[in-house]
C-alpha cells in the first residue's frame, strides 16, 4: 500500500511510475520499453546487480563507462536516446535525490540532446519519508559506500559509515540533484522494485 501511494504521487507529478514485487517483472517492463535504441547508463550498483547491461544489450546499443573505457563513452551516453540510472534516495513526496562526482549522471538524467526517455530504477531500500531523509541517505549511506567501493582516499571511505564533510581531492560528493518533476525535454519513468538493490 505504501509503495502504491508513492507510485500515485509520482504519476500525479508527471512521471510514469511503476512498482514491481519481483525483479523479473521489472526487467520485462524495461525490455518492452527500451528496444532498438541507444542507451546511456550511469554508474549504478543497482543496474549491475539487476544485470541490466546484459539484458538490454540484446536489442540496444549500450554506452556504459563501467563496461567501456573508451574516452568518449560518457559523451556517447549523454547523446543516447535513453538514459538509465538509479537514485540515491526517493522521498514519499516524490523527490528523487542523487549525488554525483563527475556530474555525468545528474546531467544526463536532466537533459540529453537526443533524449527520448529517462529511467530511474530503484529498490525499496532507497525509499525514505521526506526530502531531509533523502539527502541524509544520499550523503551518509550511498556516498560513503560508493567511496569505499571505489577505494577513494576520503574519511568516509575508511569505514563506509557517514559523511565527514571533507575537502579531499577524491571526494565524490560534488553535485547534488533533487528532481521533483520530469525534465521538460523527455518522459521519465520511475521503476521501483521490492528489495535491496545498490547503495
Amino acid at each position: 500500500m505504501i509503495m502504491q501511494n508513492l507510485v500515485g504521487i509520482l504519476n500525479r507529478h508527471g512521471f510514469k511510475a511503476s512498482y514491481f514485487e519481483a525483479p523479473e517483472a521489472a526487467l520485462d517492463y524495461l525490455k518492452a520499453e527500451i528496444s532498438g535504441v541507444t542507451v546511456g547508463m550511469g554508474g549504478s550498483m543497482t543496474i549491475k546487480e539487476l544485470g541490466l547491461y546484459e539484458v538490454l544489450g540484446e536489442n540496444n546499443t549500450i554506452h556504459w563507462h563501467w563496461q567501456d573505457a573508451a574516452p568518449d563513452t560518457l559523451a556517447q551516453a549523454m547523446l543516447a536516446d535513453v538514459y538509465i540510472s538509479s537514485a540515491n534516495a526517493v522521498s514519499m513526496a516524490g523527490e528523487i535525490v542523487n549525488i554525483d562526482a563527475t556530474g555525468n549522471r545528474v546531467a544526463s538524467l536532466a537533459y540529453g540532446p537526443n533524449r527520448k526517455k529517462v529511467f530511474y530504477v530503484v529498490g525499496t531500500n532507497k525509499i525514505v519519508e521526506n526530502l531531509e531523509q533523502a539527502i541524509f541517505r544520499a550523503k551518509n549511506t550511498a556516498a560513503p559506500l560508493n567511496a569505499k567501493r571505489l577505494d577513494r582516499k576520503t574519511p568516509c571511505a575508511v569505514k563506509g559509515d557517514h559523511c565527514y564533510k571533507c575537502n579531499s581531492p577524491e571526494r565524490i560528493c560534488r553535485t547534488t540533484s533533487i528532481v521533483t518533476r520530469p525534465p521538460a525535454s523527455c518522459e521519465a519513468h520511475v521503476v521501483i522494485i521490492n528489495g535491496d538493490y545498490g547503495y
